[in-house]
């Protein structure tokens, strides 16, 4: 028997089973079951060119190939109502060609509800993979993308069991690094429940800067990212003790270049119910300050072209 998945819209109750292809597409089927070895919690968006679909953005996690690379197998230009497929980035990160979910690092998942849905964009068509197919619930889940359609982006749960997880109290471990100091630089972050359930990562490059800058920028990018995951309270552990210390108001901000930051950081704080801000050794923060360093070492590839 194949392998299923669910897809849950968290904000409409709404699920829908999946069937994994395992025959037509068995190289894809066994990626995703891998990338969902824990839930994936993150935010629906519709898209611009692709029809009647709904797109869920997922990044690197639990062994999946580097750069977003999908086996290519089981493709079509022409999926049908309920169908799931993987899509790789754009080549082009400037084109953004799903107009969201942005140029993050990762594959998408795209929903397909509804009739003439086509893998399209501005430059042409998106080679795809058809990686399963939805069994139960299809009415259900047209009525959701519907809402993302005409109301706007949702929280989505993707899953290998029915998620009824409301995200309300999350773990926030951030981190950044500069190859140089100044020099190319990245930022990393990892959300969990919890319990320890790892609900997003995020590897983003950035343009040459110092490393407490990118520490800045690791925390922004994690609490809007939690922000999107409708968490209320934040725990985040650091391993920069300055920003640490100037977040609890201990240090004065002095550096011209980290003040916008710590403003931007603290607007974003005062939006939740709960904010507490700790420094943990770097051995305890070691997710993070891997994709913290992954992220500078694309920056730096980034600036040598």
């Amino acid at each position: 028997m194949s392998q299923q998945i669910e897809i849950t819209f968290l904000e409409n109750d709404a699920s829908a089973t999946v069937e994994l292809l395992d025959d037509d597409a068995p190289e894809a089927s066994r990626l995703l079951w891998q990338i969902l070895e824990t839930p994936l919690i993150g935010r629906a968006v519709h898209a611009i060119y692709a029809g009647p679909a709904v797109l869920v953005q997922i990044p690197e996690r639990h062994g999946e190939p580097k750069g977003g690379q999908i086996p290519v197998e089981n493709e079509t230009q022409h999926p049908a109502p309920g169908d799931i497929m993987l899509l790789p980035p754009a080549d082009d990160e400037s084109e953004d060609i799903w107009g969201e979910p942005g140029t993050e690092a990762g594959v998408t998942l795209a929903i397909f509800y509804g009739d003439q849905g086509r893998p399209f964009s501005p430059s042409g068509w998106q080679p795809g993979v058809v990686v399963g197919k939805v069994t139960k619930g299809l009415g259900s889940l047209r009525e959701a993308c519907r809402k993302v359609r005409f109301g706007g982006a949702q929280r989505i749960c993707v899953a290998r069991e029915a998620c009824e997880e409301k995200v309300t109290d999350v773990v926030l471990n951030s981190d950044g690094a500069s190859l140089g100091n100044p020099g190319p630089a990245g930022a990393g972050f990892v959300i969990k429940s919890r319990a320890g359930r790892v609900l997003a990562e995020g590897s983003v490059p950035l343009e040459p800067t110092t490393v407490n800058v990118a520490e800045y920028r690791g925390l922004i990018d994690g609490l809007l990212k939690a922000q999107r995951l409708g968490a209320r309270r934040v725990h985040a552990l650091m391993d920069s003790q300055l920003v640490v210390r100037q977040l609890s108001g201990e240090y004065r901000v002095k550096a011209k270049n980290l003040r916008p930051l710590y403003q931007w950081a603290s607007k974003l704080i005062s939006s939740f119910d709960a904010f507490k801000c700790e420094h943990v050794p770097r051995e305890q923060n070691a997710r993070a300050d891997e994709l913290a360093g992954e992220a500078a070492k694309r920056s730096k590839e980034q600036h040598k072209k």
